[in-house]
């Protein structure tokens, strides 16, 4: 059941939850309504997907990742179930003197049962477990001076951190079967020592993913994110979809037809730079 929470004029303002997704951060206040008096629940995405964002396509995995990745909230399991809690909540939160006590289980950092789930596109579990061993960010209270961070504990700045432009970046790129985070990241960062810009990069990324929806790409046939951002740029590239190729002629026998098809599929291939 959802519930009424505060909301405080910091939340518009705040520079680290700017750097999530638009829709992450309506996510972030709809889970507070959510959340029982502790601050916590269940880790459900698709019923919270319907509950908070029911009329915007979105990954919600991605958003909620997001939102872990900067410290705003903490994915765990206990016993073989998901759940969520936002960090900072009894401290920036009133819930009303009637609203029932909390029964979903805390997060122990020293229970052997109880691990930290990782959201789909998070960082590593070694990476979560050391940013939740950091100061954590002020979740709700969310004003400019109290989030920011020193460049010790920023996430920019912590050591084998992706920076959250290539973490934008990561969430954006289609979804390609065997793709290595690690090695894109150095490619991307790369292509950024070698004089690319962070906007020359993101834009190419919207670009193909367009192009790639439109196209309706099979996912085996969309571009490494490796060769994406490797020396051939093809960020750069001008992903404007092109016409469709005529499809075989229905006047050819059944050996012909099955020849076009195949050198239809080869063509294809060739654009997908496979």
């Amino acid at each position: 059941m959802a519930r009424a929470r505060n909301i405080k004029p910091g939340f518009f303002t705040n520079d680290t939850l700017a750097e999530c997704n638009p829709l992450a951060r309506i996510l972030f206040a709809g889970l507070w309504c959510h959340a029982d008096r502790a601050g916590r629940l269940e880790n459900r995405p698709k019923k919270l997907k319907a509950e908070i964002l029911p009329y915007d396509d979105c990954n919600i995995d991605e958003l909620i990742a997001q939102l872990e990745f900067r410290k705003f909230i903490l994915c765990y399991s206990v016993d073989g179930k998901n759940y969520i809690q936002i960090l900072e909540f009894k401290k920036h939160q009133n819930p009303h003197r009637d609203e029932k006590q909390s029964i979903l289980p805390e997060h122990h950092t020293n229970d052997r049962d109880n691990e930290i789930a990782p959201c789909k596109h998070s960082i590593s579990t070694v990476q979560e477990l050391e940013m939740h061993s950091c100061n954590r960010a002020d979740s709700l209270n969310l004003s400019p001076d109290s989030l920011n961070l020193s460049p010790e504990t920023s996430p920019r700045k912590a050591r084998g951190d992706y920076t959250p432009e290539f973490e934008q970046a990561w969430s954006e790129y289609p979804e390609r079967p065997g793709a290595s985070k690690k090695d894109s990241f150095k490619q991307w960062n790369s292509r950024i020592k070698a004089g690319a810009t962070v906007d020359q990069l993101m834009t190419g990324v919207r670009n193909y993913a367009a192009y790639v929806r439109i196209k309706k790409t099979e996912p085996e046939y969309i571009k490494q994110p490796t060769t994406f951002f490797g020396p051939a740029e093809h960020y750069l590239a001008d992903w404007t979809p092109s016409q469709p190729r005529a499809s075989p002629d229905s006047k050819l026998g059944k050996a012909g037809q099955v020849t076009a098809q195949n050198a239809q599929r080869w063509l294809e291939e060739q654009d997908a730079g496979n």
